[in-house]
């Protein structure tokens, strides 16, 4: 940027004498501008420690202190975040305020584990829990925070939908008062827990002041006394009760508001999308300067996304020029599918990398990895370009992975804590420390299949499994130092946690017990400095639960920590510094810059995302600030597109917009966003479109199996080497394997030690029974039984079918109940009764349903009660469809076994019946939600090995099975045809030859993981949608 100001930033520097509106532009110098003006006021007279500098975020505040330091003393000056500032306030008036603060301050992550916790004293009526407890909680939490935002009480929200049930209106607000009167009674509830846990949230902070301020005008005039001039940066992102705060601190109009609505894209977060209107209404004779210059982006960039913005209502109007000349076209590639959008984008990185460019100082220097960035609306969309980056061997950092409870620390932290509090009961994660530990596989399946031996004996929930460890001597196992090692440290745990308080444990397991944190400070990369700031923010989250619960156990914490589980927990801290390529998200991208930017995904429905009503809003007859007259559906459109244009401002030399044609497997074309085709991309004289088809039919980019074509050949090598019998060779391969590894999962070798790689135990004996030929398989074909359900847990993930049924893993009871269990045994026992010739009645239904109920698995009574009516509601569809079939039951929970691939399937079908003339029948009900098509059912082997049942069992395959969806009343037919069954029995037999080939390849993906029992010993769980 020039050494000196333009006018319109001098003008901004310099004013005095009226309330300052300074609308700055992206690029436009804005933080100069600010702190320019500060050494202004400074030197007309006004003390430091008489300015208040408020800002969006602790970053932006730190980064402005840091500037100020180097220009003057700013020790009095009051540099902080409005929720800083806030509380500083309350603590130096606790006398006139009268705000309990002594537990501290509450996060959005407790208060959301406080309303999953207590859902049930909530007594909602209107808001449909089903399995959706997690989502509706978040919604009713997000909405208070709305309601905060505005200044809105729950007395006023109760009093508001009174008012309005009375006036006559449409069904559609009746449904949304409703629910609204649910919402209000957690927000008085909610207030009673504050209160007696003397707790406040980030929202209180800014409330509190603005009502102590005008309960105590004696306090107010201190701070407008003391504070001669307020200035307030990135202005458009501050809500309306922020907005408040301003209009009472500022006295006689000396206030500066520096901001621009062009980038105002947090409005899902609380942001005042009226600020600008509003500020200005306040202050009549406020004075209005825009920073038009651009000094990051050239003008063809300045000048593309400024047309992106052309026609927006009540839009703050502004011309943007650049300093600079045009530059090089924005690049709009149009990708054949997803893999070849991701091709492209690794292909073009590659090739600009040691290109020279004109950097902003004047200079010239070539592109280096941390000169690019990859944006993305969602940070699930990022991953696909980040895991291509590192395939590549280029240094990525993927902001992007944020959720502290999928992270594997915290998962063995979690393992940790949940021995400590139930020792003998922690089978799976006792698994998962052998696994950390090195046990072999063999050694595990032994121990598991001896304590699960113990187990069947036993009517606790004991598993035995830390007990078989305790006397592994008496076992048929190697590796028994190892395993007596893991056993004294379970002991270390426990006794842990008879001396300790939640906190001190967990700092305990974190540096001394266990190595995680030493094993991450070893080595310094961005993967184990991201994880070091999870162990820190896990730690915090135990302080936090400590001050909300001083006489909580260790079984309440887990009980908590699972709760916090279930939401999106985000790491807030990033972990930067390095050279790498950024792959982030837009919002994430506020306020940096970069030379290369790659926007991706900017397709209907990826940008801007599909509209999603909120369930909870302020409406607009309620609402204290600026109403703006568009509906919501156009306001969320609208910030998608200043979205869009936040993204394509971070450029400073050269700019590239990417969409796939076609997206997953999906066989429509996609189209381009509607942003654009509001560009008019293809005829637009600023923009090059490109079209990219990939390198190869798929698009898959050969390259980017650079990595897994190394490790082949290191393998190959290795392998041959050892076939030869030439260790040393055999062993340098392996240790550049081991190098390969460490790359992969840091990005670099930098810090790779060879000598690591050969630390090894060397009293693993177990090498001794196979040099006698001894060795014994883990699976023992002869006792191998396997159903339906088994291979469909193969087909779904075959190390989850060898972590349940070869490894024999042990499962937690779960105190889960299924409605569908209880539709089920109703079923059963009606069709029972139908055989002995006793007609199904739904009072007798309905007695049946009593009995088998079990309210122990449900999460609240809301949620059971909701449950037990869509019960009732399948019992009537099952009894209406029995008064109309024709056909007559023969069987129910018919069992038999059927032999494939030489091994023994056991299975029970729900309902064998016979029709009028004489052919058999299976009917499977279901109770789910979603239901198959028939391709899909002609395909499903439990379908088939169902008619190898019959067949079996009655001499002939059924005509037909069927499930019959009893939510839906739908039942899916699925005509049998003896080739179809013989088919489908090949591909289960080609399986059996698999699973005694113990091939046991993780096949993870979102659906398959999210609800998978061995979460937390498996470290390939995709955690990322």
């Amino acid at each position: 940027m020039n050494i000196t100001l333009n006018p319109e930033q001098q003008q901004a520097v310099t004013h005095l004498g009226s309330p300052l509106l300074v609308i700055a532009g992206p690029g436009s110098g804005k933080t100069r501008v600010i702190i320019e003006r500060v050494m202004h006021l400074i030197k007309s007279g006004i003390k430091p420690s008489e300015i208040l500098c408020l800002t969006f975020s602790e970053k932006a505040a730190e980064e402005m202190k840091q500037r100020l330091e180097k220009l003057t003393d700013v020790t009095e000056m009051e540099i902080s975040t409005f929720h800083s500032f806030a509380k500083e306030i309350l603590e130096d008036n606790v006398l006139d305020s009268g705000i309990g603060m002594s537990s501290g301050v509450i996060k959005r992550s407790s208060q959301l584990v406080w309303g999953l916790k207590h859902i049930d004293d909530f007594k909602l009526e209107y808001l449909e829990i089903g399995n959706n407890s997690v989502e509706i909680i978040e919604s009713i939490i997000d909405g208070i925070s709305t309601f905060k935002d505005e200044l809105i009480s729950p007395e006023e929200i109760q009093k508001y939908i009174r008012i309005k049930l009375e006036k006559d209106i449409s069904d559609e607000e009746r449904n949304f008062l409703l629910k609204l009167s649910d919402l209000c009674k957690v927000y008085f509830k909610y207030q009673e827990f504050q209160r007696s846990k003397a707790v406040i949230d980030f929202d209180d902070m800014v409330i509190q002041t603005i009502e102590l301020f005008k309960k105590k005008s004696s306090v107010l005039s201190k701070y407008q006394k003391k504070f001669k001039h307020v200035l307030v940066d990135e202005f458009q992102d501050n809500n309306f009760a922020q907005l408040e705060l301003v209009k009472l601190i500022t006295k006689d109009g000396n206030v500066t508001v520096v901001g621009d609505d062009d980038q105002s894209i947090y409005r899902f977060q609380g942001a005042y999308l009226t600020n600008f209107k509003d500020f200005q209404s306040h202050f009549p004779k406020t004075t209005v300067i825009v920073l038009n210059r651009n000094y990051r982006s050239p003008q063809n960039i300045v000048s593309l996304a400024s047309q992106l913005l052309e026609g927006l209502p009540e839009r703050q109007q502004k011309k943007l020029k650049s300093e600079y000349e045009e530059g090089d076209k924005v690049t709009v590639a149009q990708c054949a599918n997803e893999s070849a959008e991701v091709e492209f984008v690794v292909k073009t990185i590659k090739e600009l990398l040691g290109k020279k460019i004109k950097r902003r100082d004047g200079t010239d220097s070539p592109l280096t990895y941390k000169d690019f960035v990859i944006l993305s609306r969602r940070k699930s969309e990022g991953k696909k370009f980040a895991k291509s980056l590192k395939a590549h061997g280029l240094p990525t950092n993927f902001i992007g992975e944020s959720n502290i409870f999928s992270s594997p620390v915290i998962r063995d932290m979690m393992a940790f804590l949940r021995i400590a509090n139930k020792p003998t009961a922690a089978g799976i994660e006792i698994v998962r420390l052998m696994k950390n530990h090195g046990i072999s596989e063999m050694n595990i399946a032994r121990i598991n299949h001896a304590a699960m031996k113990r187990a069947r004996n036993d009517p606790t929930d004991i598993d035995f499994v830390f007990e078989t460890l305790k006397n592994c001597n008496s076992l048929d196992v190697t590796q028994k130092d190892e395993i007596r090692e893991i056993a004294q440290q379970i002991q270390r745990i426990i006794e842990l946690e008879s001396k300790s308080t939640i906190s001190e444990m967990v700092y305990q397991i974190m540096v001394s017990v266990s190595d995680l944190y030493k094993r991450l400070i070893q080595s310094d990369t961005p993967e184990n400095r991201r994880n070091q700031l999870i162990l820190k923010e896990f730690y915090n989250i135990s302080i936090e639960y400590e001050s909300l619960n001083p006489q909580g156990e260790l079984d309440d914490f887990i009980k908590y920590l699972s709760l916090m589980g279930q939401f999106d927990i985000e790491l807030k801290e990033g972990v930067g510094g390095d050279d790498s390529i950024s792959v982030t998200t837009i919002h994430q991208s506020k306020g940096q810059e970069f030379p290369a930017v790659f926007i991706v995904d900017v397709a209907t429905n990826k940008l801007p995302l599909r509209y999603q009503a909120k369930k909870f809003y302020v409406p607009n007859d309620l609402s204290k600030g600026v109403i703006r007259t568009e509906d919501e559906k156009e306001l969320y459109v609208q910030e998608e597109r200043r979205l869009l244009y936040v993204a394509m401002t971070r450029a400073q030399n050269l700019l590239y917009i990417t969409y796939a044609k076609r997206y997953g497997q999906n066989i429509r074309e996609t189209k381009p966003s509607k942003f654009l085709e509001d560009l008019k991309f293809d005829k637009n004289p600023l923009i090059n479109v490109v079209e990219y088809q990939g390198q190869s039919g798929e698009a898959l980019l050969e390259e980017e199996k650079k990595i897994e074509r190394i490790k082949q050949d290191l393998q190959t090598k290795a392998v041959r080497s050892l076939n030869q019998m030439h260790l040393k060779s055999a062993i340098q391969r392996i240790i550049e394997l081991a190098k390969v590894k460490y790359f992969e999962e840091n990005g670099t070798i930098q810090n790779f030690k060879p000598e690591d790689i050969l630390k090894i135990d060397n009293s693993d004996t177990s090498l001794d029974d196979e040099i006698q030929g001894k060795r014994t398989p883990v699976i023992n074909k002869d006792e191998l039984r396997l159903s339906a359900s088994k291979i469909k847990t193969y087909l779904d993930c075959p190390l989850k079918f060898k972590f349940a049924h070869i490894l024999q893993v042990p499962t937690p009871p779960k105190p889960y109940f299924d409605l569908g269990s209880a539709v089920h045994a109703v079923a059963e026992h009606l069709t029972k009764l139908q055989l002995e010739g006793i007609p199904p009645t739904e009072e007798l239904a309905f007695k049946i349903l009593a009995r088998e109920w079990n309210s122990g698995g449900f999460q609240n009574d809301t949620q059971e009660n909701q449950s037990k009516e869509k019960a009732k509601e399948m019992i009537r569809t099952y009894l209406k469809w029995t008064k109309e079939n024709p056909n007559s039951p023969v069987a129910v929970e018919q069992r038999f076994t059927v032999e494939i691939g030489g091994v023994p399937f056991n299975g029970f079908i729900d309902r064998v019946e016979k029709t009028p003339d004489g052919k058999f029948e299976v009917i499977d009900f279901k109770t789910g939600g979603v239901y198959e098509n028939s391709k899909s059912v002609r395909e499903d082997p439990q379908m088939n090995i169902y008619a190898l049942g019959v067949e079996k069992l009655y001499g002939k395959q059924p005509q037909k099975t069927s499930l019959f969806y009893l939510k839906h009343d739908k039942i899916v037919e699925n005509p049998i045809e003896e080739q179809q069954v013989e088919k489908v029995r090949q591909a289960i037999d080609e399986k059996v030859k698999l699973i005694l080939n113990e091939e046991f390849e993780a096949t993870p993906s979102y659906q398959t993981c999210r609800l998978c029992d061995f979460w937390s010993i498996c470290d390939q769980k995709e955690v990322d949608e």
